[in-house]
């Protein structure tokens, strides 16, 4: 059976040249080496991003050319979803799709379909850190179908987070482990210096790779993100040499050369603002601004070049968040609550309160930011575990800030980190006056 969803990016031609994970490989290969045997039920693999998990699987899975199926989670929004396209990746072109309603059904139909196969065949589960969300029942049925089914099947969990995160009172079972350690500095230059470009010195582009680990090394040690950084950013790099005839340029031009530009990338970590092509555009741009004496910038909006990209939840939440740390929670039913009816009207001396913009985001709590939320977003939606995710990311990416302990689960608390230029773009985007909701600017 040939992988029906591939795993991630498997360019490098042979296992053999995935650097540093020799211990993990030699592991992975004993497990799988015997096709015709009964191999332990599950394997639980875990490490941080971008330690080569799915990468070193999905290349010895392909050199063994064992029977498997390459399941990645994020695509299944629910158990019923995840059984479907379990069943339709083993199923054939010529084939009729069998409807899956239940875990009973799924595991019936892994007896019929793989009663008389003689290798072991492997559900391979990537992003398994997104079954949390799922069922624990769930869980504790993949990780037994050996023992459920009957059947020479063997099961693999990729994940970055460790087992124990995934351990309920349901399930006492436990599966082989293996982790994937972090790459340390050295070994991290070392892969980067493997993609040096045919046309270039390898001790030249050594020296590149180590500008990037010193400029990039404390905000990241993302692999994948340094490999993005380290794209993006050569050709830069690499204009001293255009300009120069000799071919000759030392190490400080090169340097001076490319330091603004890694300034501003430091930025956007991450946020993957524009593509690689239209970055390099853009720093040629830049380049021939600055040679022509001109002060015209390339207009950028740092965040909001992100943000625009923002699910269409995620820019309620945020604004949500704005008004919360900006604004006192009296002045909510004001500004939130329709159909207030008819007010009387009081005479009232208002002191005169300080701008809160000056005194910066203040705190509020979780059921604040969803009340004014659930106002704002303009239709009927449900508390559900998709808008709590998109919150999480908001604060992953900077734009909120959780003030609460951890510990402090019931109702946490968070701070807007956004700017009110941003906001106000955002708003834009969803047709919302955000300075009509603000009481610093009524």
């Amino acid at each position: 059976m040939e992988i029906d969803n591939s795993p991630g990016n498997l360019e490098l031609q042979t296992v053999d040249q995935i650097l540093f994970r020799e211990k993990e490989k030699e592991f992975i290969s004993h497990f799988m080496g015997p096709t015709k045997s009964t191999p332990y039920p599950s394997l639980f693999i875990y490490g941080h991003t971008a330690t080569g998990k799915t990468l070193v699987v999905g290349k010895i899975l392909q050199d063994l050319n064992v029977p498997h199926v390459w399941i990645n989670c994020h695509e299944s929004y629910n158990s019923l979803t995840l059984f479907t396209n379990i069943v339709q990746k083993f199923t054939s072109a010529d084939e009729d799709v069998k409807k899956v309603s239940n875990i009973c059904e799924f595991v019936n139909f892994l007896k019929t379909k793989l009663k008389d196969a003689s290798e072991t065949t492997y559900l391979v589960f990537d992003c398994a850190e997104v079954l949390r969300k799922e069922d624990p029942f769930i869980l504790s049925v993949l990780s037994r179908l050996q023992e459920l089914t009957r059947v020479n099947v063997c099961t693999v969990f990729i994940s970055e987070l460790p087992w124990v995160k995934f351990r309920s009172q349901i399930s006492s079972f436990n599966p082989m482990l293996l982790n994937f350690p972090n790459y340390s500095k050295s070994q991290m230059s070392e892969i980067l210096s493997c993609e040096c470009p045919p046309d270039y010195d390898a001790d030249f582009y050594e020296g590149y790779v180590n500008v990037i680990m010193k400029t990039f090394f404390t905000v990241t040690r993302n692999l994948a993100e340094l490999k993005h950084l380290a794209r993006i950013n050569f050709e830069k790099y690499c204009e001293p040499l255009d300009e120069d005839s000799d071919g000759e340029v030392n190490s400080l031009r090169l340097w001076k050369n490319i330091e603004p530009t890694l300034k501003e990338a430091m930025g956007s970590v991450y946020l993957r603002e524009i593509s690689g092509s239209k970055w390099r555009t853009r720093c040629k741009s830049d380049a021939n601004n600055q040679e022509n004496g001109s002060n015209s910038v390339t207009p950028t909006s740092d965040k909001f070049c992100a943000t625009r990209e923002l699910p269409f939840y995620s820019k309620f939440l945020l604004l949500a968040a704005y008004f919360a740390s900006y604004n006192p929670p009296k002045s909510d039913f004001k500004h939130f609550v329709k159909n207030q009816g008819k007010q009387n009207k009081k005479r009232i001396t208002k002191k005169m309160e300080k701008n809160r913009h000056l005194l910066g985001p203040k705190p509020f709590n979780l059921d604040r930011l969803l009340s004014i939320f659930f106002s704002i977003v303009g239709e009927r939606v449900l508390p559900s575990a998709l808008i709590f995710s998109q919150i999480s990311s908001l604060v992953s990416m900077r734009l909120m800030s959780r003030v609460s302990a951890d510990e402090q689960l019931d109702c946490p608390k968070y701070k807007c980190l956004a700017e009110l230029d941003l906001v106000n773009r955002i708003g834009k985007t969803v047709n919302i006056d955000v300075m009509g909701y603000l009481d610093d600017f009524l």
